[in-house]
């Protein structure tokens, strides 16, 4: 059940990051990713690699948005999917297959 619930949390997080308004505030979602990483005992270094191993895509994605919309939303669009690739490292970490079973 425990399981359940951070899945669901994890979820609404990563939709709330979308969906909130182009401002600082998503510093703050980056922040809690840190304290997340540093609470949970993570490996910061892996992290970072993991980040870097998806900027690619982010990057590809990042000048797609910049040819349909404007510069700064493509920007938006790439640190929010920076945070969200953060978030989905650190539930993949702390979650593994044989516990939501």
């Amino acid at each position: 059940m425990k399981d359940i619930i951070k899945f669901l949390l994890f979820i609404i997080y990563a939709t709330a990051i979308f969906f909130l308004p182009n401002c600082l505030f998503i510093l703050l979602f980056f922040i809690v990713n840190l304290l997340i990483i540093i609470l949970a005992k993570l490996n910061l270094k892996k992290a970072i690699t993991n980040t870097l191993k998806i900027l690619p895509f982010i990057l590809f994605t990042f000048i797609i948005n910049i040819f349909l919309d404007s510069f700064i939303n493509a920007l938006w669009v790439g640190i929010k999917l920076i945070i969200v690739c953060n978030a989905t490292f650190i539930y993949s970490q702390t979650t593994t297959v044989a516990r939501t079973c």
